[in-house]
């Protein structure tokens, strides 16, 4: 009862529940780009037949991030449908799109930033599905990996900033909403 109280206590007024809430926001994201980094960090090193596949066997221990989520859903299913690619979408994850859309005004860099992502993950993807043979797929997956790797740091240097300006100026930043 004294930790809800303290909690009442803390989040007692709109300013400091939109301060909570931007902080969440932020950290999913956060959370997000970090699982893509180590998963273009990984695809980044595949050279062969045996590495690809390799790496498509562990696709599914990086599955906390939703692009990855729906990049083994196409890359595992054959036949791919809507209701498929909208069920790799979690609640959260839902969650997390609408907060950044209520917080687009200050977020929209970062907002162009992911869009140009997904641009450059779904074209790499779509013409490595449709390569004839392995060393285009692996020739795919490294413009993949180099045009992420370089994209998702951005995006992630942004959250940090982003953190660490919410945090530094929360006041201003909350009532600027």
């Amino acid at each position: 009862m004294k930790i809800l109280r303290l909690i009442d206590r803390y989040v007692d007024s709109f300013e400091k529940r939109i301060f909570i809430f931007i902080i969440f926001i932020t950290m999913y994201w956060l959370w997000q780009n970090i699982w893509q980094l180590l998963l273009f960090y990984k695809v980044n090193f595949i050279t062969d037949y045996e590495s690809l596949f390799n790496l498509q066997a562990h696709l599914s221990n990086y599955e906390s991030s939703v692009l990855i989520r729906i990049i083994y859903y196409v890359i595992s299913n054959p036949s791919l449908n809507m209701a498929g690619l909208v069920s790799c979408i979690k609640l959260i994850d839902i969650m997390g799109i609408v907060g950044l859309l209520i917080l687009a005004q200050k977020y929209r860099i970062i907002m162009i930033l992911n869009v140009f992502k997904y641009i450059w993950c779904t074209l790499w993807i779509v013409k490595g599905m449709n390569s004839a043979s392995v060393y285009l797929v692996i020739n795919c997956l490294k413009w993949l990996s180099i045009g992420g790797l370089i994209l998702v740091g951005i995006v992630i240097l942004q959250w940090l900033f982003g953190l660490v300006r919410i945090i530094l100026e929360h006041d201003r930043f909350v009532h600027n909403l």
